[in-house]
C-alpha cells in the first residue's frame, strides 16, 4: 500500500475510536439507552434529552459549562410551564415505602423482575414484590401481608420506573417480559 493509503486507514482507525470514546456522556451511559425523557415531547425532549442525557448537567462530571447548563434550564422553564426536568423529579417510593429503599440500596435480594404492558415488579427474597404501576393512578406499592400504596405523578411515575429499572440491573438481575 502507498502511504496515502495507509493514512487513509490510520485516519478511519482514529475516528472510529475516538468517536466511541466521544459517544460516552459523563454518567456512562449514552443517551440512546437512557429513558427519563421518553415521556417529552417535541421541544421539550430534545432539552430534556441535551440537559439531562447528553450533557449530564445534574451529574458532578458533567461535560459542558455551568453556563450552557442554565441556558438549556432557561429554554425549558420557557416551554415547560415551570415544571422540572424529570432528570431533577425524585421517585418518592423509596421514601415511603421500605421495600423501595432495600431494593435501591441493594439491601435486599431480588429474586426476578417482571415487566408487563402496564406494571413492573420485583419480586424479592422473602415472597415480597414492588410493584409500579401505570394506573389511572400511576402508583407503586408493595404486595405482601400488608399492602402499601403511593400515587404518582404522571412525570414521577416514569422516574420510579427508571430508578426502580436500574437499582434492579445494577445487580445483575434482567427486567423480563414473562413468557
Amino acid at each position: 500500500m502507498n502511504r496515502s493509503t495507509w493514512i487513509l486507514v490510520y485516519s478511519c482507525v482514529f475516528l472510529l475510536g475516538a468517536g466511541a470514546a466521544f459517544a460516552k456522556t459523563p454518567d456512562g451511559q449514552p443517551p440512546s439507552v437512557e429513558t427519563v425523557c421518553d415521556n417529552e415531547k417535541g421541544v421539550l425532549f430534545g432539552l430534556c434529552n441535551a440537559y439531562c442525557e447528553a450533557q449530564d448537567c445534574t451529574d458532578p462530571n458533567q461535560r459542558s459549562s455551568n453556563t450552557a447548563c442554565e441556558q438549556l434550564s432557561k429554554n425549558w422553564d420557557k416551554h415547560s410551564d415551570g415544571r422540572p426536568f424529570p432528570c431533577e423529579t425524585k421517585c418518592p417510593c423509596a421514601d415511603m415505602l421500605e421495600l423501595f429503599a432495600k431494593i435501591e440500596t441493594g439491601r435486599i435480594q431480588v429474586e426476578r423482575c417482571l415487566i408487563f404492558p402496564t406494571e413492573i415488579r420485583v419480586e424479592v427474597e422473602g415472597g415480597q414484590e414492588a410493584v409500579i404501576s401505570n394506573g389511572p393512578p400511576g402508583a407503586c406499592s408493595v404486595v405482601d401481608g400488608h399492602p402499601a400504596f403511593v400515587e404518582l405523578t404522571e412525570q414521577e411515575l416514569l422516574v420510579c420506573r427508571v430508578t426502580l429499572r436500574r437499582a434492579v440491573e445494577s445487580r445483575g438481575v434482567a427486567c423480563v417480559f414473562p413468557e
